[in-house]
């Protein structure tokens, strides 16, 4: 009888053991969802905004390459974003620094400063307590020859550790010269499963539409592959490579983007 107590014992112990670990777990997961504003993917936009006063510093690097029009064909675009939460809705971010750098056969390495930027992220729900979270995004670029607008209506739905993520929109670009404005519609989606409270892993997709002349279309391409992301208590990283489908001339086969972010 004393056999069969402490055996019953054990088992009680190790369940309420194991339910204490699950809870901890959960409430971690929970916890690093709840109060991370890094982004988990790299080409589409997460609906959640930063919480009031919470600040955060992104730096975007961009690799680019087309090896089967020209083998030394490499750029790079680099962008350094300071966020700001306004309030529990509404996030505004200011892009100070925008680089390209470009190696061709042709041109040998060329630097360029592409501008500077400011964006604004209004949340209109919550995807944790509405059936979808849904945002919208605004953003205005600008250089020493063009302005750039550019609009995005945000989708968002969590199940569980699965999140998956909708962007609809499009930009329009004047340069100083040009007659009528350039236009491109965009699309994106991404699906990642939480493996941990900081990893997470996922696929993305995105969709462009070139319109030279914004009245007419013109060349379609589609860039689908994996992304990672990490993400403690104040740093984070996010990884995604995307390859082209379909086959547009003069434009990347596979693209590589990395984005590194600090909170303050």
């Amino acid at each position: 009888m004393k056999v069969k107590m402490n055996t019953m014992k054990r088992q009680q112990v190790t369940q309420g053991f194991l339910k204490l670990a699950s809870c901890f777990w959960v409430i971690s997961l929970m916890a690093t969802s709840a109060s991370a504003s890094s982004r988990r993917f790299c080409y589409s936009r997460e609906t959640a905004t930063m919480p009031a006063g919470a600040m955060e510093l992104e730096t975007w690097v961009t690799w680019k390459t087309n090896r089967a029009t020209d083998p030394a064909d490499e750029q790079f675009d680099i962008r350094h974003e300071f966020e700001y939460g306004l309030t529990d809705r509404l996030q505004l971010s200011f892009y100070f620094a925008e680089w390209q750098i470009k190696d061709s056969s042709a041109g040998g390495r060329d630097t360029e400063f592409k501008g500077v930027a400011a964006e604004v992220i209004y949340n209109l729900s919550d995807p944790n307590t509405a059936p979808f979270g849904s945002a919208v995004y605004g953003e205005v670029k600008g250089g020493e020859d063009f302005i750039e607008l550019e609009g995005k209506f945000l989708l968002q739905k969590n199940r569980g550790a699965w999140s998956f993520v909708y962007n609809v929109g499009g930009e329009v670009e004047w340069e100083d010269g040009e007659q009528d404005p350039q236009a491109e519609l965009k699309q994106s989606a991404g699906a990642l499963y939480q493996l941990l409270p900081s990893w997470s892993v996922g696929a993305e997709i995105l969709h462009e539409i070139a319109m030279p002349d914004a009245n007419s279309f013109g060349d379609s391409g589609v860039y689908l592959g994996p992304n990672v992301a990490w993400r403690s208590r104040q740093i984070a990283v996010t990884v995604a490579g995307l390859w082209q489908v379909t086959s547009l001339a003069g434009e990347p086969d596979f693209q590589l983007r990395t984005i590194f972010s600090i909170d303050f």
